[in-house]
C-alpha cells in the first residue's frame, strides 16, 4: 500500500512540475530570433545555429528528429524568424517549407566563371572581380553547378561559390565515379569532356552522340578539333572560326593539341556530365553544324566532306 502511495505521489509531483514549467514557459516574453541558413550548410551547422539562438533545447535531439523524419536533405536555405516558444517540430516544418524572403538567382549551363559572375551580378549586387578572383584561385572552372538557387539577401561572393560548388559535389554520385573508372578516365577529364559537349550540343538529344564522337577520336588519338575550345582560349565568341583562329597558340586549342584540354571550358549541367559518362554506341568521328543547332554526323572523312557540302548548299539556297 505504501508503495502505491509513493508511486501516486511521484506521478503527481511530475504532473505538477510539468504544469509549473508550462506556466513559466507561457509567461515568458515571446521573443523572436532571426537566423540565416545558407545554401549547402550541413545539418550539424543548422542545429548549432538553432541551439546557439536558444531555439532548441538540444542540438543532438534535433539532429535525431530530422534523421527520423528523413528530412536531412530537405532543409531549405533562407532567412527565418522563429519564436523562442516554437517547438522543434514547428521549426523543422518551417525549414522544410522554406522562407519567403529568399532571392531567386538562375545560372544556365555552359558559362565560364567570368560569365557566371556577370549573370549573378545582374540578379543580385556582388563584386564581379572578387567572385572571379576567388573562383579562379580555387580552380573551379567547370565546377560551379548551373541551377536555380534561392539565396538570402547579403550573401557574399565566397558563399555563392561554396553553394554552387557544394551543389556540384552533391550531384556527383558514387555510381558516376565508378563509371569514370570503367572508362579509364579521371573524373576531372569527365568534367572537361562534359564542358565541351555542353558548348557543342545545342540539341539535347545530340549530347550522347557528340560525346561518342569525342570519345571515338580520343581512342584513335585523333585531335578533337572542337571550335568551343579555341573560342575559350581566345576569350571571345563568334559564329565561325577562321583558319587563322585554329592556329591560336594555347594548350586549350584542340586543333593544335591532342587529347583533352587542361581543364573544363565552362560549367556543364548534369545532362552533359551524364553524356560524357554514357556516350552513344555509334562509330561517328565527325559532325558539322546545320546552322539551326542540329548536326550531321559521319563515320569517315569522305562522308564528312559530303555533309559539309550539303550544309553549304542549303545555306546558299536559304
Amino acid at each position: 500500500m505504501a508503495k502505491k502511495v509513493k508511486l501516486y505521489l511521484f506521478i503527481l509531483a511530475i504532473v505538477l512540475l510539468f504544469i509549473i514549467l508550462m506556466s513559466v514557459y507561457l509567461l515568458l516574453p515571446d521573443r523572436h530570433n532571426r537566423i540565416i541558413i545558407n545554401q549547402g550548410e550541413t545539418l550539424g551547422t543548422i542545429s548549432f545555429k538553432l541551439k546557439n539562438n536558444n531555439l532548441i533545447i538540444s542540438k543532438n535531439l534535433f539532429i535525431k528528429l530530422v534523421d527520423f523524419t528523413g528530412a536531412s536533405k530537405k532543409l531549405k536555405a533562407g532567412i527565418y524568424s522563429f519564436s523562442c516558444k516554437d517547438n522543434m517540430i514547428t521549426i523543422l516544418k518551417a525549414l522544410r517549407r522554406g522562407s519567403n524572403d529568399n532571392i531567386k538567382i538562375t545560372v544556365p549551363e555552359g558559362n565560364t566563371i567570368k560569365q557566371i559572375a556577370n549573370i549573378i551580378f545582374q540578379q543580385i549586387p556582388i563584386d564581379e572581380e572578387k567572385f572571379i578572383k576567388i573562383a579562379t584561385m580555387r580552380n573551379l572552372e567547370g565546377y560551379l553547378m548551373p541551377d536555380t538557387y534561392f539565396v538570402v539577401p547579403g550573401i557574399n561572393e565566397e558563399q555563392i561559390i561554396d553553394m554552387m560548388y557544394n551543389e556540384f559535389n552533391k550531384r556527383i554520385t558514387p555510381n558516376m565515379l565508378q563509371r569514370a573508372k570503367e572508362l579509364n578516365m579521371d573524373f576531372k577529364d569527365i568534367v572537361t569532356l562534359a564542358s565541351i559537349i555542353e558548348k557543342e550540343a545545342a540539341v539535347f538529344e545530340e549530347r550522347t552522340i557528340i560525346s561518342a564522337v569525342f570519345n571515338n577520336r580520343l581512342k584513335r588519338k585523333i585531335r578533337l578539333q572542337s571550335c568551343a575550345t579555341v573560342l575559350y582560349a581566345m576569350g571571345i565568341h563568334k559564329e565561325k572560326l577562321t583558319v587563322k583562329d585554329t592556329k591560336f597558340k594555347s594548350p586549350y586549342n584542340t586543333y593544335l593539341h591532342s587529347g583533352l584540354p587542361p581543364g573544363p571550358i565552362c560549367s556543364p549541367g548534369s545532362a552533359s556530365i551524364n553524356a560524357a559518362l554514357y556516350p552513344a554506341n555509334v562509330k561517328s568521328l565527325f559532325f558539322v553544324s546545320k546552322g539551326n543547332g542540329e548536326h550531321l554526323f559521319s563515320d569517315d572523312l569522305k562522308e564528312h566532306n559530303k555533309n559539309k557540302q550539303e550544309v553549304s548548299k542549303n545555306k546558299e539556297v536559304n
